[in-house]
C-alpha cells in the first residue's frame, strides 16, 4: 500500500532499533552494571535477580495482564464486538489524519477508563482499520496508524486503572509507605481519595490536554502522510472472527449463554455492593477479566467459537509473557540493590519546592524505562518520593500525579506493553517507533507546562 510523507525515511532512521526481547536483555545489563557501580556486589546483583524473576506477586499481575489481553481479543474477534469496531472504523474516513486522530482518541478514552481496554481496543481498531484501507486500495500508512492505536497508554495512568493514585487511595497504604521509608506515619493522611488525584480538576485538565495533544500530533503527522506516496509497512490480510459452530448440540449453545450471565451478573453485583462503587473503584485486574470473559463467552454463543477465538489471540501475548519476569528481574535489581533509591535521591537533591514535581516526572520517567509496571514502579519508588515531598513540603496528591504523567508518557518510548499491539497488528517497533516518539515529546510539554501552571 501507499504510505505517508517521510514514512519511508523515518522507518529507514529506526531500521537499527532492536526486538523488544533484546532490548529488554540489554535493559536487564545496564541495570546490572549500574548496581555494580553504585557499590552492589555480584552476589547481590544476581540474587535480586533471581528474587526478582520469580516474585510471586507480580507473576500473579502477569497472568492478569496476559489473560486480559488475551479475553479482550477474543471478545474482539465476536461478531458482535466486530459489528461495533466497523461502526469506529467507518468513523476514520478515507485519510490518513482523520483515521488516525479517530484511533488516537477513541484508544486514550479507553485507557483512561482502563489501560487493557484501551491497549485491546487500539490494537484492534489500528488493525482493522489497515484492513479496511487494504481492502479497497487506501493509501493508508500502517505505521501511523498503529501508533495511534497505542497511545491510550499514555493516559492510562491518570485514569480509573491508575496504579499509583488506587494505591494511595487504600486504606492502610500510606501507613505501609511510613513504614517502609521510616517516616512517622502520623504526617500522613489514611487515604488520598480518588477526587483529589483521578478526579482532581488539575488531572481532568492534564488528561483532557493530553489527548488533544495526541490527536492533534496524529492529525498533523497524516496531513504530511498524505501528501506523499512513499511505501510503508505492509497492511495485513482481514482478521477473521471466529466462525460458527456446525450443527452444534443444544448443550453447547446453552453452557457459555448460562456462565457468561452468571459471570456477569456476579461482576455488576460486586460493582453495585464496592463501598468505593461511586468512583468506579471497582475496576481492578480480577473484576474486568471476569468481565471480558462472560462478555466473550456471551457473545460467541458457542464454546467451539470461543475456543477458536482464544487460539486466534492467545499468540499475541507470547512476547509479554517471556519477558514479564524480565523486567521483574531488573525491578528485583534496582529496588533490591538501591540503585532506585540512588537515582531518586539524586533527582530530589536537584530539586526545590518548586521543581520537585518536574524531578519526579522526569525521574519516574526513567524508572519507568526498566520497570515498564506502574504498579511495581510506585512499589519501588513510591516511599522516596512521599518521603521527600514530606521534606520539601510538596502536596502528596501533587506528587503522585507527576510520577503517574512520567511513568505514562515515556510508555511510547518503552516498547514493553506494545508487545500484545504488536501482536494483533503484524507490525514492529520501529513502524511505530517514529511516530510515538512524537507523542512523548508533544505530551511531555504539555505535562511540564500544566505543572508549572498548577
Amino acid at each position: 500500500m501507499n504510505a505517508a510523507p517521510e514514512a519511508q525515511p523515518a522507518a529507514d532512521r529506526f531500521a537499527w532499533v532492536p526486538s523488544p526481547l533484546a532490548i529488554a536483555l540489554g535493559l536487564t545489563a545496564v541495570t546490572a552494571v549500574a548496581a555494580l557501580f553504585v557499590g552492589a556486589d555480584v552476589e547481590t546483583v544476581a540474587t535480586t535477580w533471581r528474587d526478582g524473576l520469580w516474585n510471586r506477586p507480580l507473576l500473579v499481575f502477569a497472568f492478569q495482564a496476559a489473560f486480559m489481553l488475551v479475553l479482550g481479543h477474543a471478545l474482539a474477534l465476536s461478531p458482535a464486538a466486530d459489528r461495533g469496531i466497523q461502526r469506529a472504523v467507518n468513523l476514520a474516513g478515507t485519510t490518513n489524519a482523520r483515521a488516525a486522530t479517530v484511533v488516537a482518541v477513541v484508544a486514550c478514552l479507553a485507557g483512561w477508563i482502563n489501560w487493557g481496554l484501551g491497549l485491546i481496543i487500539g490494537a484492534v481498531l489500528a488493525r482493522k482499520v489497515g484492513e479496511r484501507a487494504a481492502e479497497r486500495g487506501l493509501p493508508f500508512h500502517y505505521g501511523l496508524i498503529g501508533a495511534a492505536g497505542y497511545s491510550g497508554l499514555m493516559v492510562w495512568h491518570g485514569g480509573l486503572s491508575g496504579s499509583a493514585p488506587i494505591k494511595v487511595a487504600e486504606a492502610g497504604h500510606l501507613a505501609d509507605i511510613a513504614a517502609i521509608a521510616g517516616i512517622d506515619a502520623a504526617l500522613l493522611p489514611d487515604t488520598l481519595p480518588l477526587g483529589l488525584t483521578v478526579f482532581s480538576a488539575e488531572n481532568l485538565l492534564t488528561t483532557a490536554c493530553l489527548i488533544a495533544a495526541v490527536a492533534t500530533t496524529a492529525w498533523w503527522l497524516g496531513r504530511r502522510v498524505d501528501r506523499t506516496a512513499a511505501q510503508g509497512p505492509a497492511l495485513p490480510p482481514p482478521m477473521e472472527a471466529a466462525g460458527s459452530d456446525s450443527a452444534p448440540s443444544l448443550l453447547l449453545r446453552i453452557l457459555p449463554g448460562l456462565f457468561g450471565t452468571i459471570l456477569l451478573a456476579l461482576a455488576i453485583r460486586s460493582a453495585a455492593t464496592h463501598p468505593d462503587a461511586a468512583r468506579l473503584g471497582f475496576i481492578d485486574p480480577d473484576w474486568t477479566n471476569q468481565t471480558l470473559l462472560g462478555l466473550a463467552f456471551l457473545l460467541h454463543g458457542s464454546l467451539k467459537r470461543f475456543l477458536a477465538s482464544i487460539d486466534a489471540a492467545i499468540g499475541g501475548t507470547s512476547g509479554i509473557l517471556i519477558q514479564f519476569p524480565l523486567y521483574f528481574g531488573i525491578m528485583g535489581i534496582m529496588s533490591g540493590t538501591g540503585l532506585v533509591q540512588a537515582l531518586s535521591e539524586a533527582m530530589v537533591s536537584l530539586s526545590t519546592p518548586a521543581t520537585f514535581e518536574l524531578w519526579t516526572l522526569l525521574s519516574a520517567g526513567i524508572v519507568n524505562v526498566f520497570v515498564p509496571s506502574g504498579g511495581g514502579q510506585w512499589a519501588v519508588q513510591g516511599p522516596l518520593l512521599v518521603s521527600a515531598a514530606l521534606d520539601l513540603g510538596v502536596p502528596l496528591d501533587r506528587t503522585v500525579l507527576a510520577m503517574a504523567y512520567g511513568d505514562e508518557l515515556t510508555n511510547m518510548l518503552q516498547p514493553f506493553w506494545a508487545l500484545p499491539l504488536l501482536g494483533i497488528t503484524g507490525l514492529a517497533a520501529k513502524d511505530i517507533l517514529p511516530y510515538t516518539l512524537r507523542f512523548m515529546g508533544v505530551g511531555a510539554v504539555v505535562a511540564f507546562l500544566l505543572i508549572l501552571l498548577f
